[in-house]
């Protein structure tokens, strides 16, 4: 019986990771922000902001090529919102190269494997990423909790 028991529950774990999105944060900035309350919802960009922003860090989303843009987007602003984001910016989908992504944004010292080792989130990254952006602090926003000089 719980030789049973033993199998019902690895394949009820299966099945729950099946499916399931994963993010990776690798941090930028030497600020610390505020966390964004769940309700907040943070704009999410394909390209540039013209205002005046600091970048706090990368996003990145793992969970398979079945991962609509909608999915990959709220992944991004659920892990942004955690490091007080104000907003995600160039934000890409699926066929992403990594150490060019980080590259593109001046920070080629925070590389992919770097971000894998040292970056917060959760760890069931497979593969290339399906999603990632950029994000950012507005300067104009007084939600840090410490300045860095």
């Amino acid at each position: 019986m719980n030789f049973q028991k033993y199998i019902l529950i690895l394949l009820t774990l299966v099945l729950l990771s099946v499916g399931c999105t994963s993010t990776n944060f690798a941090k930028i900035s030497t600020n610390e922000y505020l966390p964004k309350s769940e309700s907040v919802v943070l704009p999410v960009f394909s390209g540039d902001s013209d205002q005046m922003y600091e970048r706090i860090g990368v996003v990145f989303v793992y969970g398979g090529d079945s991962l609509t843009k909608e999915q990959i987007n709220d992944s991004l602003r659920d892990q942004a919102g955690k490091v007080g984001a104000d907003a995600i910016i160039f934000a890409k989908y699926k066929d992403i190269e990594p150490s060019g992504y980080f590259e593109s944004f001046g920070s080629a010292f925070v590389d992919f494997d770097w971000a894998k080792k040292h970056g917060t989130g959760s760890w069931l990254m497979k593969g290339e990423p399906a999603g990632a952006g950029l994000a950012i602090s507005y300067k104009d926003n007084l939600n840090t909790k410490k300045e860095v000089d």
